[in-house]
């Protein structure tokens, strides 16, 4: 199949490792889908994204001549437009989890009491 760049297709995921999920289009056509194409927001675990065997639509962006390899990406596709399989697409529909920054959060106020307590004794 002739691709091309803008191209939204779907393709299945052949591995995930912590920084791309790694896809097959067709018998030559392989490519990269990786993790700061995933999202804008902070990206904690991959593996909540896909998983191997997955069906994910996703966007072409760049295509090597060499060996039409493809870079992917999922965050410029609409999110109405969005498709997978992975068992958690629904719950998380690829949106940032405010719940991932509750460490910081909640130790935000403590670290700024810290630093200025540690100001004063400077001076």
């Amino acid at each position: 199949m002739n691709y091309q760049i803008g191209d939204i297709i779907q393709g299945c995921v052949t591995d995930v490792k912590p920084y791309a999920i790694f896809m097959k289009f067709d018998d030559q056509t392989s490519g990269l889908l990786h993790i700061s194409e995933l999202s804008d927001g902070f990206i904690k675990d991959i593996d909540r994204y896909a998983a191997k065997g997955d069906i994910i639509k996703v966007k072409i962006i760049s295509i090597d001549e060499k060996n039409g390899f493809l870079r992917l990406s999922l965050k410029q596709i609409p999110k109405e437009e969005q498709f997978t399989t992975h068992k958690n697409y629904k719950r998380r529909k690829f949106e940032n989890n405010e719940d991932d920054f509750l460490p910081l959060k909640n130790m935000l106020d403590k670290w700024i009491d810290n630093t200025l307590n540690e100001n004063k004794e400077i001076k």
